[in-house]
C-alpha cells in the first residue's frame, strides 16, 4: 500500500474513534507496583503459540508478542476507561522494533512487520469477552487459514491491522481492573488475566455456533465459515436473591443477552504459501 494511502487510512480511523469519544477515555497507565490492589481474579485465558513457519519466523513471532505484551502488561482500567490494542501497542513497524511475522493479506498468509500480534489480540478478546466487559470494536480474521490447526475457537478471535482494525473494550463496571499479559516462550503460551479490586459482579455465558460453511471454489481449498457468537450475563446479586423453589427457572429469566456478533471467514488457499509484504498488515 502506498504510504500516503496508509497515512490517510490511519487518520480516518482516528477521526472515527474521536467522533465516538474513545481517545478521551483510553487507559494508558501501567501499574507494575500495584498488583496487590487487585486481588480478585475475574478471568484468565491461555493461548498456545503456534509452532509453524521457519525458525526465523518462529523467533520473530515470539519477539513481536513479547514487545506488544510489554506495552500492555499491568495496564490499569478504571471504571469507564477504554482499552485500545492499537493505542497501547502503537504502529507495529520495523522502525518501532517489530520483526517480520505471519500476516493475512487479501486471503493469503504472508509475512510482514509486526506479524503474529493477532495471537495476543485473540487472547485478550477472549479474556474481555468472558469477563463481561463491553466490546466496542472487534474484527474476526478474514480467513480460517489453518483450519483445524487454528489457535482459537471460530467466532472468538480478533484481528488487528493498525489504522484499520482495532480491539476496543470498555470497563463498564464500577470496579477498577488491572490487565496482566505475559508471553511464556518456555511453555509456548500467551497468558492474560483480568483482576479487580472486588469480585466480578456478574456471571457470563458465551457460545459460538457455526451457521454456515462456505465451500471452497476452484481457486481455493480451505472452507470459510459464518459463525454467530452470543454472550449472556446474569447479575450475581440478582441471582443470589432467586428463590430456591424455582431456582433454575428464575436464573434463566435473569440471563440477558448483551453481545452478539457474526464472524465471516472467506474460503482461502493453502496457508503454506507465504510471501513477503512490508506495509499492508492484517494480522
Amino acid at each position: 500500500m502506498k504510504e500516503w494511502k496508509r497515512s490517510l487510512r490511519i487518520s480516518l480511523k482516528y477521526a472515527r474513534s474521536l467522533l465516538r469519544g474513545y481517545p478521551f477515555f483510553y487507559a494508558r497507565q501501567q501499574t507494575p507496583d500495584q498488583s496487590y490492589l487487585y486481588p480478585h481474579l475475574w478471568c484468565d485465558s491461555v493461548t498456545a503459540i503456534p509452532d509453524r513457519g521457519s525458525p526465523e519466523i518462529r523467533e520473530n513471532r515470539v519477539l513481536n508478542l513479547q514487545l506488544a505484551a510489554s506495552k500492555i502488561h499491568q495496564l490499569q482500567l478504571n471504571p469507564g476507561q477504554i482499552f485500545s490494542f492499537c493505542n497501547c501497542v502503537g504502529d507495529p513497524t520495523l522502525s518501532n522494533g517489530f520483526k517480520a511475522g505471519p500476516v493475512f493479506v487479501r486471503g493469503q498468509v504472508q509475512t510482514g512487520a509486526g506479524g503474529g500480534l493477532c495471537l495476543i489480540a485473540t487472547n485478550l478478546f477472549h479474556t474481555f469477552l468472558v469477563s463481561g466487559c463491553q466490546i466496542l470494536e472487534r474484527h474476526c480474521h478474514s480467513i480460517d487459514a489453518y483450519g483445524d490447526d487454528r489457535f482459537y475457537q471460530l467466532g472468538q478471535d480478533a484481528s488487528i491491522a493498525y489504522g484499520y482494525k482495532d480491539l476496543i473494550v470498555r470497563n463498564h463496571s464500577d470496579v477498577a481492573l488491572q490487565l496482566r499479559l505475559q508471553v511464556l516462550p518456555e511453555t509456548g503460551q500467551v497468558v492474560s488475566s483480568l483482576w479487580g479490586q472486588s469480585p466480578c459482579p456478574w456471571k457470563v455465558k458465551v457460545d459460538s455456533v457455526v451457521l454456515q460453511e462456505l465451500l471452497p471454489s476452484s481457486t481455493t481449498n480451505i472452507s470459510g465459515w459464518i459463525v454467530e457468537t452470543r454472550r449472556s450475563v446474569c447479575d450475581r446479586a440478582d441471582n443470589s436473591r432467586a428463590g430456591t423453589g424455582s431456582e433454575t427457572m428464575t436464573e434463566e429469566l435473569l440471563w440477558q443477552l448483551d453481545y452478539r456478533a457474526i464472524s465471516v471467514y472467506k474460503p482461502c488457499t493453502d496457508s503454506s504459501l507465504e510471501t513477503t509484504v512490508e506495509i499492508d498488515k492484517m494480522v
